[in-house]
């Protein structure tokens, strides 16, 4: 890796680590680490509704490693965008707003002059005022509740926008995983053709083959050089989206270290095992923890405290006045005191708080049908992720232990044969194809299904900090 790509995934300080160093980093602190394993997320189908602690260090420093995971894709995507970091900002905001909200109104002082006489040589009194509004008591406190509810609904928005970038990384990120694996397999398909093609020139030398089968074997090793650079392009498109994601620099020579992808893990049938009741474990850990759903139960508090504060308007908020009179025409001076409060019972007013206390009952309603209108589209979404989940689990034990073998069989007996003048170069390439065709169709269900290991985190909310 390049000098620039390291310096770019020093996000925080200027600390330098190990790759190991990094991953024992990373280990002691957080179960969470922005992408839960496979086997975290496999511990809910028998642990549901387990509580994850978040990260107390990780956000104060970060390290440089020797290669890119995607624990540091993911962190520098959620680190470093500046959408993220404006509604952090706005969060602070809120919280600083609803400190202020603890305070009375601003006592008035007043000063009067009284019975001016017209040619302006005499003042009847001189009147000094300190005035203070006192509200009903609960309402400051639901006032600063209010701004917090909206604290909280921007901190489940952040959450949303977090996770969501994080999902779209994952994708990249196995979208070059599966790249990887063409580019592997394509590079031994190169070496198989070569050796097929060596095969059809000593044959056609000796007047055993024909010229065509030594043309074949030629189309089909540029066929492999072209297929090897689309691959690669499109692996510099892979790269460039992650560099908007991430904000730091990557490019195609970026070293991708895939070794959180266990396949003997992955194909293991007892591993992750989804049945009925455990799809149910995870569609209540979604109703739970999903950002939206979480966001639509505090749309709903910040109604029922809308509700209480119309209702508490009604109730009359009382001003104190004490005053101090100068009487220059008499011997002594004086006090006065006033005692005030609005009347909200008045036929001309009252009705707007009605109204007010309408309005925040329909909004409780109408939150709670949103709320279970999501949890439907949550239920159907997870089974549908579950679904297709098993069909590429199983999709991608038939190619490893199935197709895999059996095409490597027929491509070694079929090879064997014409080496032995025994059957036709077309019968060799087709069963090479089919060996080929093999191999890339286990590495596509492999990535199929780990994309469904990402959307089912995504959908459950398993993603979420906590």
């Amino acid at each position: 890796m390049s000098k620039k790509i390291l310096t770019a995934i020093i996000l925080c300080t200027g600390l330098v680590l190990s790759q190991s160093g990094f991953d024992n980093y990373l280990a002691k602190d957080s179960v969470y680490r922005y992408n839960s394993s496979l086997k975290v997320l496999d511990s809910l189908l028998s642990h549901s509704g387990e509580t994850y602690t978040g990260d107390s260090i990780f956000y104060g420093s970060f390290a440089k490693a020797e290669s890119i995971t995607l624990n540091q894709l993911l962190f520098a995507a959620v680190n470093n965008n500046p959408d993220l970091k404006t509604i952090n900002l706005q969060i602070e905001s809120k919280k600083q707003e609803a400190n202020g909200k603890a305070y009375l109104p601003d006592p008035m002082l007043e000063f009067e002059l009284d019975d001016i006489m017209s040619d302006f040589k005499q003042v009847g009194m001189i009147n000094f005022f300190v005035s203070q509004m006192i509200m009903f008591p609960g309402k400051l406190r639901l006032e600063k509740e209010s701004v917090l509810r909206t604290k909280t609904m921007l901190e489940s928005e952040q959450l949303e926008m977090a996770v969501k970038m994080m999902n779209m990384v994952r994708m990249d990120y196995y979208d070059l995983f599966l790249i990887s694996k063409q580019l592997q397999v394509n590079a031994e398909s190169q070496l198989l053709i070569k050796t097929f093609l060596s095969a059809a020139e000593a044959r056609y030398s000796v007047g055993k083959g024909m010229q065509q089968e030594v043309f074949k074997a030629q189309i089909e090793f540029s066929k492999l050089q072209n297929e090897e650079y689309i691959l690669n392009s499109r692996k510099k498109n892979f790269f460039a989206d992650l560099a908007r994601l991430t904000k730091i620099i990557l490019d195609d020579n970026a070293k991708l270290l895939f070794y959180d992808i266990n396949s003997d893990y992955i194909l293991d049938k007892a591993a992750f095992d989804l049945n009925d009741k455990n799809t149910m474990n995870l569609i209540n850990y979604a109703f739970n923890h999903r950002a939206d759903l979480l966001s639509l139960k505090n749309k709903i508090l910040m109604s029922k405290t809308d509700l209480d504060m119309a209702q508490i308007s009604k109730m009359p908020d009382l001003t104190f006045r004490l005053g101090y009179k100068i009487l220059p025409m008499l011997e002594t001076n004086a006090f006065t005191f006033m005692l005030g409060f609005n009347i909200p019972i008045a036929p001309w007013t009252s009705p707007k708080y009605e109204y007010n206390i309408r309005k925040s009952e329909i909004n409780i309603l109408s939150a709670e049908q949103e709320i279970e209108s999501k949890k439907n589209v949550i239920r159907n979404e997870i089974t549908t992720i579950v679904n297709n989940l098993l069909s590429a689990k199983e999709t991608m034990s038939y190619y490893y232990g199935v197709m895999i073998p059996q095409t490597e069989n027929s491509l070694k007996s079929t090879q064997y044969n014409y080496e032995n003048n025994m059957t036709g170069f077309l019968d060799l390439l087709d069963s090479y194809r089919m060996y080929q065709d093999s191999k890339i169709m286990y590495w596509e269900s492999v990535t199929m299904y780990l994309k469904m290991i990402g959307e089912l985190e995504y959908s459950t909310g398993l993603n979420l900090k906590k």
